[in-house]
């Protein structure tokens, strides 16, 4: 049975660029399919990383640069959730109310060359040396220097058609830029591409391609009317590239990138880490060929005490013992979990309209099995912890000693 969403009508939150407009729009458009009678209204909101854009993004040091005053009007109740690109949502900073309680179908997460409309060349191998890159992102520059070393990189900030505007602008002497391809497939500008650089040549970043929705992650009604839209085989993928980027404790300013395989059983996780002119790096992968595990029992990862016509989601004194696992429940005062023991003598009373969730490196996924999260999760922080035994350790802080945060005025 399709639940049925409390509201009539809900509020959305996004940033204000037209990129970021059109996947809002799209989010709305898919949650139209299955609710035709809820109305949404847009709620478009300025971040840090909009206001500044001298700034390169390794210098302003603030993993939330894209998210923070989403999340300010979110936990103030003032908008219902809000559509981001995954990439851009922290695995190590997301407030501890708030969760991803959906990720989209992912599209074509590489990395674009586009040249500047003034320039002939149709691809980087083409532009002669001294050609100047515009990219503001230090993974990107990181990687092409160890593979383009013939050029110069130079930074770009700015929405899509800033973006393009500066490269387009001959006297501002960029030769090309490099972007992510979803951002051009959503804006239909795929005839600007020139090149789609190859993933196993520039590993992409965590979350590139797919949209992550976050709400706060006491609001059943919202978690569960989300729960329509996640993609499975996307939500796995991107939990285990979270985990990684949480154990690797990376944000704009740690060059780290990831190429991630699901083929509906096993998982592979590629991951890198680089210093910031690709001089250094570590490179390995974590591969589980079964993520999943047969049980008689299936154990739902969302659980709540209130009446509706799936038992299988309610948490009662009955079914509370036949779960062979403790139940967590994130607190909203505090980042550690409360566990309640299946063999104390919890009551679900004593939980009355609590929501109980699991999430793995902050996503909800209330359809998937726990096992499969679970060891998706595993594989991300293994590979992490596989890189920081290869010598990543020493490169984050050769990256710390060389940053230097500048203070953002807001």
């Amino acid at each position: 049975m399709q639940y049925v969403p409390l509201r009539s009508t809900y509020k959305v939150g996004t940033r204000q660029s037209e990129l970021a407009l059109i996947q809002t729009e799209s989010v709305i458009a898919q949650l139209n399919k299955f609710y035709p009678n809820i109305k949404y209204e847009i709620i478009k909101i300025k971040t840090i990383g909009d206001k500044n854009l001298a700034t390169p993004l390794a210098n302003i040091g603030d993993k939330g640069l894209f998210t923070k005053e989403l999340e300010i009007e979110l936990d103030q109740k003032n908008i219902d959730f809000v559509v981001h690109s995954l990439k851009d949502v922290p695995s190590t900073t997301l407030p501890p109310n708030m969760i991803i309680g959906a990720i989209l179908e992912r599209v074509d997460p590489r990395d674009a060359v586009i040249i500047a409309p003034w320039r002939h060349e149709k691809s980087l191998n083409e532009l002669p040396p001294g050609s100047v890159i515009g990219t503001s992102s230090t993974r990107r520059i990181a990687q092409l220097k160890l593979n383009y070393p013939q050029f110069k990189y130079k930074n770009i900030r700015g929405n899509m058609n800033t973006r393009w505007e500066k490269l387009s602008n001959k006297e501002l002497g960029y030769d090309a830029m490099i972007a992510a391809v979803a951002g051009f497939q959503r804006l239909n500008w795929t005839d600007r591409i020139s090149e789609i650089i190859e993933s196993d040549c520039v590993l992409y970043a965590i979350g590139q391609g797919a949209l992550g929705i976050e709400c706060r992650h006491d609001d059943n009604d919202i978690i569960r009317m989300l729960s329509v839209l996640n993609h499975e085989p996307t939500a796995i993928c991107c939990i285990a590239e979270r985990a990684f980027l949480k154990r690797i404790e990376g944000g704009c300013s740690i060059p780290n990138a990831v190429r991630t395989e699901y083929n509906g059983n096993g998982l592979k996780i590629n991951g890198m880490l680089l210093n910031l002119d690709g001089s250094r790096y570590v490179k390995d992968y974590i591969e589980n060929s079964n993520l999943t595990i047969s049980m008689t029992t299936p154990i739902p990862s969302f659980l709540v005490s209130q009446t509706d016509d799936d038992n299988d989601l309610l948490l009662t004194d009955d079914n509370i013992q036949s779960y062979p696992i403790n139940l967590k429940r994130k607190r909203t005062d505090s980042s550690s979990d409360v566990v309640l023991d299946p063999d104390s003598t919890t009551t679900s009373s004593t939980i009355e309209n609590v929501s109980l969730l699991r999430h793995y490196a902050h996503v909800c996924c209330i359809n998937t099995h726990e096992t499969i999260l679970e060891n998706a999760e595993l594989c991300g922080t293994n590979l992490a912890v596989k890189l920081m035994q290869m010598g990543a350790d020493s490169i984050l802080e050769e990256i710390r000693h060389n940053v230097t945060i500048t203070p953002i005025q807001q």
